[in-house]
């Protein structure tokens, strides 16, 4: 005989005030009026404790928005990058990228000519794809890997139109992208 108990995972929880929610309602609050051209959903940043990142390439430049912090005993092992990563997904969807970048922890702007080139690593059997933004002053990179991105060929083509007319670079090339002493160098700037 199954217990009460048995049946938690199977029960959906319900919100009414964020499921019911309509973009419409929210009309009159105030808005920067930044358009998104791309919006990189559910990257990971950092090495301990891992961020939370999604990347917004939009009209007045690309904003990096690191939103939740994850250690591999509590957050990988139960799951909880994939429940912030959806909750920030919701708030973005409900509200647009003026709420994702007030909820972030931490925000990164650079103006599109402060960018020498965008990378693309492809990823493959080692590792997931990964994104590398430099800047064109020679300043700390930002590295971050994709964990919903299956499609590197879409994002780089995406990427491309967003840099068309643009002064970076977008690069895209095979494998993880790992290189231990620009990961040591990052890691200590």
């Amino acid at each position: 005989m199954a217990s009460d108990s048995d049946d938690v995972d199977a029960v959906e929880f319900e919100n009414p005030e964020v499921d019911d929610a309509h973009p419409d309602e929210f009309e009159d609050l105030p808005s920067t009026d930044i358009e998104t051209e791309l919006h990189v959903h559910f990257g990971m940043a950092g090495s301990f404790p891992l961020r939370l990142v999604d990347m917004f390439f939009a009209d007045d430049g690309l904003h990096i928005a690191e939103y939740s912090y994850i250690t591999p005993m509590f957050g990988l092992g139960f799951k909880k990058h994939h429940r912030e990563a959806s909750a920030m997904q919701q708030v973005y969807d409900v509200h647009g990228i003026d709420e994702v970048l007030l909820q972030a922890d931490t925000v990164h702007w650079l103006n599109y000519e402060a960018i020498d080139r965008v990378v693309l690593h492809r990823g493959g059997f080692m590792g997931r794809p990964k994104l590398t933004v430099y800047p064109a002053d020679g300043s700390r990179s930002h590295a971050i890997r994709l964990h919903e991105e299956d499609d590197p060929d879409s994002l780089a083509e995406s990427l491309r139109e967003v840099a068309e007319g643009r002064p970076f670079d977008v690069v895209v090339e095979a494998g993880s992208g790992l290189d231990p002493r620009e990961n040591v160098e990052r890691f200590f700037s």
